[in-house]
C-alpha cells in the first residue's frame, strides 16, 4: 500500500495509544465482575469482530484473500497469546505496572525490526527510546519490581505479552505492504477471536467458572468497540506512515494514560 503522510500517521498512532491506555485500568476493573479472565477476553474480541466485520463488509472494503495468508493467522496468534498473558497477569499485578512492562516492547520492536526490515535506529530515536523508558519507570514503579509471590508471576506474564506484541507489530508492518490498514486490522481482530475460542472451549469442558455479572458487559462492550475495533484500525492506519520502531515508541503514551486513570 502507498505510504501515509508521516504527520497524519503520527497523529493516528497517538490517538490509538491514548485509547489503548484506557484499556489497562478498564480490564483491571472488568475482571472483578467475571469468573474467568479468558472468557472475558474472548467476549471482548467477539464484540470487536462483530462490529468490525459488519462495518467493513457493509463498506465492501474486506477481501477474503487476506485470510489466506498464513502470516495473518500468525498475527492473530501473537495477539491472542499476548492478550491472554496480559489478562491473566492483571489478576496479580497493577494496571499501571502492566502498562510499563507491556510497553517495554519498544526495545523488542527495535531489535526485531532491525532483522526484519534492516531498520536502523538514529541518534534521536535512540535518545527518545531511552528517555521514554526512564520516564515511564519513574512514573509507574514505586519501590521497584517485586521478585516474589504472585505479583512477580503477574509481572512476568505481562512482560512476555509485551514481547509477543513486538512480533505482532512487525508482522503487521510486513502485511501492510500488500493490504490496506482496514483489511489488516479487521483480519487481526477476527483471527485473534478464532484463536481465543480454543482455550475457551477447553475451559468450558473442564467446568471453569463462566459467571458474568451485569457490570462486566459495560467493560466488555467498551473494550471491544473502542480499545479493540477502533484503536486497532487507527493504529494500523498510522503504521502505514511510520516505522514499526517509531510506532512502538509513540505508543509509550499508553503508560501515561493508564497511570492517570489508575490513580
Amino acid at each position: 500500500m502507498p505510504p501515509r503522510d508521516r504527520n497524519n500517521a503520527i497523529m493516528l498512532t497517538v490517538l490509538a495509544s491514548l485509547i489503548w491506555g484506557t484499556s489497562f485500568p478498564g480490564v483491571k476493573w472488568g475482571l472483578s465482575y467475571v469468573g474467568n479472565d479468558v472468557l472475558f477476553l474472548w467476549l471482548r474480541f467477539l464484540v470487536a469482530s462483530v462490529v468490525t466485520l459488519s462495518v467493513v463488509m457493509y463498506l465492501r472494503r474486506l477481501s477474503p484473500s487476506v485470510f489466506k495468508e498464513p502470516v495473518v493467522w500468525l498475527i492473530g496468534a501473537f495477539n491472542a497469546g499476548s492478550f491472554a498473558a496480559q489478562y491473566i497477569g492483571l489478576n496479580y499485578t497493577y494496571a499501571s505496572k502492566t502498562a510499563l512492562l507491556v510497553d517495554i516492547n519498544v526495545v523488542a520492536v527495535a531489535v526485531v525490526s532491525y532483522f526484519a526490515f534492516k531498520e536502523r535506529i538514529g541518534r534521536m530515536q535512540a535518545l527518545g527510546i531511552a528517555c521514554g523508558m526512564v520516564g515511564v519507570v519513574l512514573l509507574t514503579v514505586e519501590g521497584g519490581l517485586s521478585f516474589g509471590g504472585n505479583e512477580f508471576l503477574g509481572d512476568m506474564l505481562v512482560y512476555l505479552a509485551g514481547w509477543g506484541w513486538a512480533f505482532f507489530i512487525v508482522l503487521n508492518k510486513k502485511v501492510l505492504s500488500r493490504h490496506s490498514a482496514l483489511e489488516v486490522s479487521s483480519a487481526a481482530i477476527a483471527t485473534s477471536t478464532v484463536w481465543l475460542a480454543i482455550p475457551v472451549a477447553y475451559l468450558s469442558v473442564t467446568g471453569a467458572d463462566f459467571t458474568l455479572e451485569p457490570m462486566a458487559w459495560v467493560s466488555i462492550v467498551y473494550l471491544g468497540i473502542f480499545c479493540t475495533s477502533i484503536a486497532t484500525l487507527l493504529w494500523a492506519m498510522g503504521l502505514e506512515g511510520v516505522s514499526a520502531t517509531a510506532s512502538a515508541t509513540i505508543m509509550l503514551i499508553e503508560i501515561v494514560t493508564a497511570l492517570v486513570i489508575s490513580i
